[in-house]
């Protein structure tokens, strides 16, 4: 039973270690300026993640660019309502909603022209979906693949055993 509790214990152990998630932490510079810096909960760096600024009337990109080494950039405050969006690849992405500048944003109109001049995301922004079938298929072929090896040791220590008894 204690062989089977420590395999089950170093089975799931992986499960926890690499767990994360993204932070993403906006500041108000109070020069019209605002500094987002994005890291993972871990302390992990979260450099190359994309940081993008959509205006949320027609999802427009505002600003677009991906994380330095120091996981920190600093903008300039748009003058109409939008969001922060940090995309650090699939399942780590993090929306807050942005700091007003200093005189307030700017009622803003939508209109047809500007609906067609949003920026679409390129096909390199693309990720890969996977469905919770085929993360659990397979999890449990790897189950079976460590079950096998552990029944091939204890049948080899068997063989082994009455091969020296004779």
């Amino acid at each position: 039973m204690k062989k089977i509790s420590s395999l089950l214990l170093i089975l799931l152990t992986p499960i926890f270690l690499f767990s994360h998630s993204l932070v993403l932490s906006v500041m108000d510079n109070e020069d019209g300026t605002i500094t987002a810096q994005g890291v993972f909960n871990t302390g992990q760096s979260a450099a190359g993640a994309l940081l993008v600024l959509e205006a949320l009337h027609n999802k427009e990109i505002l600003f677009e660019k991906r994380l330095p080494a120091s996981n920190e950039l600093t903008i300039d405050i748009p003058k109409i309502p939008y969001q922060i969006v940090l995309d650090g690849g699939e399942g780590h992405t993090v929306i807050k909603d942005g700091i007003a500048p200093p005189d307030g944003f700017k009622e803003v109109k939508a209109s047809k022209k500007s609906k067609e001049k949003a920026k679409k995301r390129s096909r390199t922004d693309a990720t890969i979906a996977t469905s919770n079938a085929v993360t659990i298929s397979i999890l449990i072929a790897f189950i079976l693949l460590l079950a096998t090896i552990f029944i091939s040791i204890k049948n080899t220590n068997k063989l082994l055993l009455e091969l020296k008894n004779k």
